[in-house]
């Protein structure tokens, strides 16, 4: 129990891509969320891995065709693009100039910021990872734990029922020990009347004449 489910990189990869085509931000937290499991580190692995891989892949060259132009188009499109491309380029030098002045000022405070939220949202996720994987390593114990008091308390509730066999046991043996003690109180008063009639029994003859001339007078 507690332990948690592996996935292979191509699962992980399937899952991050799914989340890509949705527009949806993907993270590790992401992916474990949509795999219902796995470790935080290894998906991070995974999927960093398969994003370099997939930067230092040169794009598909799209397939040219070519057509056969007259060549007065042919003339007249090489003298506009020349024009055109002197044009550009002086356009472009002007808007180099003026974007470098501005960019050069821009440039390293924008850098600087980024790397300072990108230093920030990695701790960031590195504690998130941390604590993910203390909670799982709780989650582990607590359920270890569980399995102990379950244990338990099936002995408890065996010895319970043992206990409770034994209380019943004993109320029958008090019920029969008082009707015993009952009867026992019964002959001793019997014995004491008895005892009192012997008593009786042996007083002398002329003691008795005697006393029944005094109940006479």
């Amino acid at each position: 129990m507690g332990r948690k489910a592996e996935f292979s990189d191509q699962q992980i990869i399937d899952v991050g891509l799914a989340l890509e085509q949705k527009g949806e931000s993907v993270s590790p937290f992401a992916i474990r969320n949509r795999l219902n499991g796995g470790s935080s580190v290894r998906i991070k692995q995974v999927w960093d891995t398969f994003i370099q891989d997939r930067l230092s892949r040169s794009p598909d060259e799209s397939d040219q065709v070519e057509v056969d132009l007259p060549a007065e188009i042919m003339e007249t499109l090489g003298r506009n693009i020349d024009t055109a491309t002197k044009q550009l380029q002086k356009l472009a030098a002007e808007s180099y100039k003026t974007a470098q002045e501005v960019a050069e000022k821009r440039v390293k405070s924008t850098i600087d910021e980024y790397k300072a939220k990108v230093t920030v949202l990695e701790e960031a996720e590195n504690q998130a990872t941390l604590a993910l994987e203390s909670s799982d390593k709780k989650i582990d114990e607590l359920e270890s734990q569980i399995e102990e008091l379950l244990t338990k308390n099936e002995f408890l509730v065996s010895e319970n029922a043992r206990i409770s066999g034994m209380l019943d046991s004993y109320k029958v043996r008090i019920d029969q020990l008082e009707l015993i003690d009952k009867s026992y109180n019964e002959l001793l008063r019997e014995y004491g009347k008895l005892e009192g009639r012997l008593e009786a029994l042996k007083i002398k003859p002329n003691e008795r004449i005697e006393e029944s001339n005094q109940n006479l007078a």
